[in-house]
C-alpha cells in the first residue's frame, strides 16, 4: 500500500498490497464506481461489512480523528523494537519470518551488479492493541498532531481509547490495522539513519497489519495469501532501489512513474508472483500459486477515477500471473533468476497488455 504516514515527518512509506483508502471511500455505493457492475472487489466488500458492523458514524469518527492511522504511525515512527515479531498465530509467524529471509536471499543472489541493498529491511507486525497502552499511544499522538498543552494530549488519548473500546471487538477490530506497507528510511540512509535528530530516524521495513491477515484468513486465502502480501511489499523495496532507472532518459515515457500508483502496485504484484513461483524462490506448487493469484484479485479496487487507484481485481491478478509465468518460462529455458532491473524492464513491455483487462 502507498502509505503517507499521516501528518508525521522524517521518513517515507510507499507501496503495498492494500489501497489505504479502500476502506474509507464510497462504502455505501455497492462498489459501482466508474467501472460499473463489471468490477467487484472482495476487499471493498469485506471492509464495507466491517464498517457496517461498527456503524458509519463510528467509522467516520475514527477516520476524522486519524485513529485508523495510529497503529501504523506507532509502528513506523515510534516503536524501536528490532526483534522478530508475531503475526496473528504461530503458523503465520513462522511462515512469514522464513519467507522474509528467503526473499532477501533470492533478490540478493539475483543482483548481478551488487547495487541493491535489502538485508536491512525489517519485518514488522501492526496491532490495534498497541493503542491500548499510554506509553505507545501518547508519543504516537504527539507525532501526528500539534497540541499546546500536555493535558490536551492526555485527554485526547483517553478519548481515542474510549472510542476504540466501544468498537466491535475493541482493539482487535481489523479496521485499525487494515494495511500492509513498505516503509523507507529517513533520506534513504538505512534503518534508523539519515536524520540529525535520532528521534526522527525511521526504518526500512515491511509492516503487515493484523486486519490484513484476518481478511485473508476469512477469505480462504491463508495458505499463500500472506506470502503474496509480503512478496508484494518486498517488491516496493526493489522499486525504491532502482527508481532512478525507471525514470531515466532511456525511457522518457516513464517520467511519471513516481506518481503512478497503479503501475507501481501492479509491478509489485508481478515481482511477488515471480518470486513465489520461481523454484529458487517460493517454489510454490500450482495450488499455492492459484491462491496467491486469487489474493491479488481480491485486493484490487474499482476506483479507477482515483489517483491512488491500485489496479482493478482483474489487472492485479493478471500482473501476478504474468510474474509467475515469467518464472516458469525462465525455468523451462534453464535460466538463472532475473536481475531485478531486467525483470522491471520486461514488466514495462508487458504493462500495456495488463491494463487492457
Amino acid at each position: 500500500e502507498q502509505g503517507k504516514g499521516g501528518s508525521s515527518n522524517g521518513g517515507n512509506s510507499n507501496g503495498g498490497v492494500m489501497n489505504r483508502n479502500s476502506n474509507t471511500r464510497n462504502n455505501n455505493n455497492n462498489n459501482n464506481n466508474d467501472r460499473g457492475e463489471g468490477c467487484s472487489s472482495p476487499l471493498i466488500k469485506w471492509t464495507t461489512s466491517q464498517v457496517r458492523s461498527m456503524g458509519y458514524h463510528a467509522y467516520k469518527t475514527l477516520h476524522d480523528n486519524k485513529i485508523i492511522q495510529m497503529a501504523y504511525v506507532y509502528k513506523h515512527y515510534i516503536d524501536r523494537n528490532q526483534e522478530e515479531e508475531y503475526f496473528i498465530n504461530d503458523i503465520q509467524t513462522a511462515e512469514l519470518r522464513k519467507r522474509h529471509r528467503d526473499t532477501i536471499a533470492f533478490w540478493s543472489d539475483a543482483d548481478i551488479d551488487n547495487t541493491i541493498v535489502t538485508d536491512n529491511v525489517l519485518l514488522l507486525s501492526m496491532h490495534g492493541k498497541d493503542l491500548e497502552e499510554d506509553d505507545k499511544l501518547v508519543p504516537t499522538i504527539l507525532r501526528m498532531f500539534d497540541f499546546d498543552d500536555m493535558n490536551e494530549v492526555l485527554e485526547f488519548a483517553a478519548k481515542v481509547q474510549r472510542l476504540i473500546a466501544d468498537l466491535p471487538r475493541g482493539y482487535d477490530n481489523p479496521l485499525l490495522t487494515m494495511n500492509a506497507i513498505a516503509t523507507r528510511s529517513t533520506y534513504n540512509y538505512g534503518t534508523y539513519g539519515g536524520h540529525d535528530d535520532p528521534s526522527r530516524r525511521t526504518k526500512d521495513s515491511i509492516i503487515i497489519g493484523d486486519g490484513v491477515l484476518e481478511f485473508l484468513i476469512e477469505s480462504g486465502l491463508e495458505s499463500s495469501g500472506p506470502d503474496f502480501v509480503h512478496a508484494h511489499e518486498f517488491g516496493h523495496h526493489l522499486q525504491f532501489q532502482i527508481v532512478d532507472d525507471l525514470i531515466s532518459s532511456e525511457r522518457p515515457n516513464e517520467a511519471s512513474f513516481k506518481d503512478d500508483d497503479r503501475k507501481k502496485e501492479l509491478m509489485a504484484d508481478a515481482i511477488g508472483g515471480y518470486f513465489l513461483a520461481h523454484d529458487r524462490g517460493g517454489d510454490m506448487i500450482a495450488r499455492e500459486i492459484g491462491v496467491f493469484e486469487r489474493t491479488a484479485f481480491s485486493t484490487g479496487d474499482c476506483s479507477t477515477d482515483q489517483e491512488d487507484h491500485h489496479g482493478t481485481p482483474a489487472q492485479r491478478e493478471c500482473a501476478a500471473v504474468w510474474g509467475a509465468s515469467t518464472a516458469a518460462r525462465a525455468e523451462e529455458r534453464g535460466e538463472f533468476v532475473l536481475d531485478a532491473e531486467v525483470f522491471v524492464n520486461a514488466f514495462h513491455d508487458a504493462y500495456g497488455g495488463i491494463l487492457g483487462l
